[in-house]
This record gives C-alpha cells, structure tokens and sequence, in this order.
C-alpha cells in the first residue's frame, strides 16, 4: 500500500515553493498575531478537560465529512464546550484546510491552537506564529533527529510549544533523546494511534507506548478516539490529553458532539 505520509511531505515541500514566494519572512514577521503574546496548551491541558478539539473537513481515508458547521460554528462551539484546546488543520491538499482557517480560528476564541500540519520546513514555524497558533505539531515520521532538534527549537524560541507526535517505541526514543535538556512545560508528547502508512487505527497502540515515556512530560492519545470510556480508561493509565476531530467533525454540529462528550468523561 502506497506509504500516504511520504506522498503529503512531498506536495507540502512542493507548496510551500510558491508560498515562500507570496509571502517571505519579513511579511510574516509583520503580520499582528506574530508578536502576541501565545497560549499554554500545557496549562490549557492540565487544567482543564484535557480535550484537544480538531477542526477539520476532510481525511485521505474518510474523505469529506461533509459538516454543515462554519469553522467559526466549530470552534466556538468547541471553546463553549469546555475543550482544553483547538487543533486546526491547514493542510490543503489532504485534509481541505488552510492558514486562513488558522487565523479566523485565532480570531474567534480565547483557547490555545495547535496548527496541526506536516512540518518539514523552518518556514512553516514562522507560518504558524504568523496566523496565531500557540502550539505547533512535529512528526517524528516526518522528521530526522537533526530537523527535530533545529524545528523544535525554533519553535521554542519564537514563543511556541510542541507537540511530538510518535507511532512507535524507535521514534519515542529519538524524540526523548532530541528533548532531553528542553523543559517538560514547553512539549508535549502524543501518540498517533493511527498508522499513516495503512491508516489502521488501534488504542493499544497509546497503552504500549505510555510505559517509555519520559518522567513528567504531558501525554496525549490521538486518532481512534470515540468513546469516552476509552478516555476514562486511559486517563486512569496516565494519559492526560486527547486529540479528537472525527468523532465530531463527522456530526451536523461538532460543539454539541464535543460538549456531550466531555459531559460524558465526567459523569
């Protein structure tokens, strides 16, 4: 089966050779949502429902989702319903969003954003600050131990946070490595419980990992996620956070979905 993670690091290198030349770095430097002062998603996790609410339209193994819901509606509705957090898509190509989604987003809610994207460019880190995100998601996949290391901490230094996504015990082991020395406030670690080369998706996968994680840094479970009982289960494991987006994306309105679902962890 065609491996769908090289073919989008692919067309987002091919992308982003036109959007370097609309838009160079001092233009984004320039923008007003560059110099603001950012959101925690680590506090926002740990104080809150820990959900991580994901706008998005569409996925290459579902395609659309066909939500009737404005992005505003969306994320509004998120916010109301008690999510820790929003993840905004902007890969146009595969999952239909854009940077534009990104700043309509930032100017719509007062929680922190994760731009959720394929990040394979420095670039893309200024892209991010640019149109108002707090937090910035690197895939490990994706990534060599030096591109982690050089994209992680330009993204500290301009005021972001991370979130770390792995799919196995190797890739955990060399994001452990790459943050050794960086403080646990400023990352986070997630597990992708789906395989982007198959796009099978297995909780197991977040109950494996957990064990080798490194002391004190925040963990996330994502993708597969649809049953709060599954996030009791894994919040009783040590899980503190969940990125979740179909499970709503996938309804006529995504704030009401998120809302029962939180509802639901509680009870």
């Amino acid at each position: 089966m065609e491996d769908i993670l090289k073919k989008i690091t692919n067309q987002t290198a091919q992308d982003l050779i036109v959007r370097k030349k609309e838009k160079s770095l001092s233009n984004l430097r320039e923008m007003p949502h560059y110099s603001r002062e950012t959101l925690s998603l680590h506090n926002g996790l740990k104080k809150g429902s820990g959900i991580i609410a994901e706008h998005k339209r569409q996925s290459p193994s579902k395609g659309s989702f066909q939500c009737p819901a404005s992005l505003q509606q969306v994320v509004t509705g998120y916010e109301k319903a008690g999510a820790s957090a929003i993840s905004c898509l902007t890969d146009n190509p595969f999952f239909g969003g854009t940077l534009q989604d990104l700043l309509e987003a930032r100017n719509a809610i007062n929680i922190p954003i994760l731009r959720k994207d394929f990040m394979i460019d420095l670039y893309q880190i200024h892209e991010a600050r640019a149109y108002g995100a707090d937090a910035i998601l690197l895939i490990a996949a994706c990534l060599n131990d030096e591109e982690l290391k050089t994209m992680s901490l330009e993204a500290i230094n301009l005021g972001l946070e991370i979130l770390f996504e792995v799919h196995d015990l190797e890739e955990l082991n060399r994001v452990k490595e790459v943050t050794t020395s960086y403080n646990t406030s400023k990352f986070i670690i997630g597990v992708n419980n789906r395989d982007l080369k198959r796009f099978k998706t297995d909780i197991q996968n977040s109950k494996n990992l957990l064990p080798h994680f490194p002391e004190g840094v925040l963990a996330i479970s994502e993708s597969g996620i649809s049953d709060p009982e599954i996030v009791k289960e894994l919040q009783s494991i040590g899980f503190e956070g969940f990125l979740i987006g179909e499970n709503f994306m996938k309804t006529d309105f995504p704030g009401s979905s998120c809302e029962q679902f939180i509802k639901a962890i509680k009870s």
